[in-house]
């Protein structure tokens, strides 16, 4: 029958999202593209990343893929924001500008799932990664991760080469892309350890059920139930990837003795690795009582973990 309507159909349902993620051009040359899908797990919204890609004078060889993971006590938070960057995104294009490719993923929070669905998000967001590497030009052999605070714990975790393979999503990318630096700041790295050090220095936590911890875990974070692999401190082998640890030595939603344990494993391992704490300020390296000195405190820690990054990406 005649009709004006040209739409296109499937011979079977149709669960693939046709929107397409958004693209810009920032000013200094760096290609955006936006919520890029990379998982979709049934009964969950579709996980998604953003990519920084260098500008074209600088793709003409494959570029080092860095992996950003954000914070927010595994409860919130999302890929554009980060601390007390005003403007993360455009943070994330200017390190994209060096000649990174940069992806900066999103995952399951922990009231839509507990751990290690975040591990497994950000293990399948590596492996997309690696089937887009070809073409978008970036070298999944030379990947780096950065996180921070809740994203600094993913982060670590993906630095241990450890088998976590019981998800059919993570059997899938095990060995997708190995992981060749991490840089953690301010980090959760033993849960068994945790109540046990903010006792220590005098820092009043969250109790039970209401610790961010607790929702991650479903148990107490002491408790003996901790599941296998969520402490990336006692996972630590020779072939973890070496490591660059920042804290803040005030830090009053984790003990930076948590930091410190993570340093003592690397360094029975014998892995590359290297922890600055920072005096005078907190999580986030806030500093309550100065902003001069949040301001340069993050700045350092940002120049720290791009040039250890490029290290090794650029040598």
């Amino acid at each position: 029958m005649d009709s004006w309507i040209t739409a296109k159909t499937s011979a079977s349902m149709v669960y693939k999202d046709a929107m397409p993620p958004w693209t810009f051009e920032f000013d200094n040359g760096v290609t955006f593209i936006g919520a890029l899908p990379y998982a979709r797990i049934e009964g969950y919204r579709p996980l998604t990343l953003d990519l920084y890609l260098p500008p074209t004078p600088r793709r003409s060889s494959p570029s080092p893929l860095l992996v950003y993971i954000h914070g927010g006590g595994w409860r919130r938070g999302d890929s554009h924001r980060s601390g007390v960057f005003s403007d993360f995104p455009q943070l994330l294009s200017e390190i994209a500008a060096r000649g990174y490719a940069v992806a900066s993923i999103n995952y399951r929070l922990s009231a839509e799932a507990r751990w290690p669905a975040q591990f497994e998000d950000a293990k399948a967001a590596l492996h997309c990664l690696s089937k887009m590497a070809e073409e978008l030009r970036f070298d999944t052999g030379n990947t780096y991760v950065w996180g921070v605070s809740a994203g600094a714990h993913i982060a670590a975790s993906l630095g241990n080469p450890w088998t976590y393979c019981n998800s059919p999503m993570v059997k899938q990318g095990c060995n997708t892309i190995k992981v060749q630096a991490i840089a953690a700041w301010y980090g959760v790295f033993c849960f068994q350890t945790l109540q046990s050090q903010a006792e220590v220095i005098g820092l009043p936590l969250t109790p039970h059920e209401l610790a961010p911890e607790w929702q991650l875990l479903g148990n107490p974070p002491g408790s003996s139930d901790v599941p296998k692999g969520a402490s990336p401190a006692l996972e630590i082998t020779s072939e973890t990837a070496p490591t660059l640890i920042l804290v803040g030595k005030e830090d009053e939603k984790v003990p930076y003795l948590q930091s410190v344990q993570l340093k003592e494993a690397l360094e029975a391992a014998n892995i590359s690795h290297q922890l600055i704490v920072y005096p005078d300020v907190g999580h986030s390296f806030i500093c309550t009582h100065d902003s001069s000195i949040t301001r340069e405190t993050n700045l350092q820690a940002l120049n720290t973990t791009i040039q250890f990054f490029d290290a090794k990406a650029f040598t």
